[in-house]
């Protein structure tokens, strides 16, 4: 008898944990039975447990919805505002490297010529030399 309440409050415990933190694993029938140590049909068996099991699953379903499609954009908007400014921020960093490479007498070129043709490829109204040389400190 002492064997048998050990599983059911096993299966007490994980089923409360999991229905208080949403943020766990989602557990089956058959996995909660095979991290008791019990088959799903004695799991199936046990009234206590299914109903506590059936409280989990409805708690589950009612985790939060998917966005609206409208939500979505505007997050995406967001974050593609967001990367453009760093961008921007990356791209003015290298023309004041340019810029500091030049004033101690160093072509930019030497150093940056991959850099500047992947900012090119992302860019394209970026041309190399317009970003070696027309930002010149002067």
């Amino acid at each position: 008898m002492g064997a048998i309440k050990d599983w059911q409050k096993k299966a007490h415990i994980i089923l409360d944990e999991h229905i208080l933190n949403k943020t766990l694993k989602r557990i089956t029938q058959a996995s909660l039975a095979k991290e008791i140590g019990i088959s799903r049909q004695t799991l199936w068996r046990d009234k206590s447990v299914m109903d506590k099991f059936e409280r989990y699953r409805i708690s589950s379903r009612s985790a939060p919805q998917r966005k609206t499609t409208e939500l979505r954009i505007a997050e995406l908007e967001a974050t593609i505002a967001k990367l453009k400014n760093e961008n921007g921020i990356l791209i003015l960093n290298f023309i004041l490297a340019c810029n500091k490479l030049r004033e101690n007498n160093h072509d930019p070129r030497l150093y940056f010529t991959e850099i500047a043709a992947d900012i090119q490829r992302c860019f394209p109204s970026f041309a190399p030399d317009q970003l070696y040389d027309q930002y010149q400190v002067t």
